[in-house]
């Protein structure tokens, strides 16, 4: 999410961050094996960052990210003032063939998983990015995201909302999109042609623009200081 993170600040977004899971990229601590134990780690990360919880801020999450944003907003703390949901879905589930992939003791299982039916360059991105990870946390993080299903709370968020796809996103595909879109009120859908499920990577400047201009219509909050940008999980 770093290259991400640099397209929001260089959009306008000067405080616009990626936070590490427990566990990876310089983050002491286990890896957590849930959607809801992440969203924890992230409320913590929060705090942290701002010092209170009431300060406002946005949460911007691709894929799992977006999961935990979701999660997160379910029982949104007092200062969340928006969500940015990229590439994901109110439910989510892995193809075998990562897990597969990622269990295995060697590189065997990788061809496997990157003929799998529907396979692309992108997916195969993501598989590579997953095994660079310390694989404890790779495998709870795809297992996490296997068990993901807030199908029957989505309606719940009121927050605004973005939702952003690739329109060849085979991970999370468009009906993924139009799900959240259909049952989160007021929701705004942007569809990017083309483009598949690493849009952070892919398309970074793009999901910059769509969520600065998003938030850039949000009204301001009335008493308060102006929101954070957003904070990629």
């Amino acid at each position: 999410m770093g290259a991400l993170a640099n397209a929001l600040r260089a959009a306008g977004c000067a405080d616009a961050r990626a936070l590490a899971y427990p566990g990876r990229e310089g983050n002491e601590g286990l890896p957590r094996d849930t959607v809801a134990a992440l969203a924890e780690a992230v409320r913590d990360a929060v705090r942290a960052a701002l010092g209170d919880l009431d300060r406002p801020h946005v949460m911007l999450g691709h894929s799992m990210g977006g999961a935990v944003a979701i999660e997160y907003a379910l029982d949104p703390p007092r200062g969340l003032e928006a969500l940015v949901l990229v590439s994901t879905g109110a439910r989510l589930r892995v193809h075998p063939s990562i897990l597969a992939a990622l269990e295995a003791t060697d590189g065997a299982e990788d061809t496997n998983a990157t003929q799998a039916p529907g396979a692309s360059a992108s997916f195969a991105r993501g598989l590579e990015q997953s095994r660079r990870a310390p694989r404890p946390s790779a495998l709870a993080d795809w297992r996490a995201a296997n068990a993901f299903d807030r199908m029957d709370r989505i309606h719940e968020l009121t927050l605004p909302t973005l939702i952003v796809v690739g329109e060849n996103d085979i991970l999370t595909p468009l009906k993924y999109a139009r799900f959240l879109h259909e049952h989160i009120p007021g929701a705004q859908l942007e569809t990017l042609p083309g483009a598949g499920h690493s849009l952070p990577t892919e398309h970074p400047s793009r999901v910059a623009e769509l969520t600065e201009r998003f938030l850039a219509s949000l009204p301001t909050r009335t008493g308060g200081p102006e929101p954070t940008p957003p904070r990629s999980t």
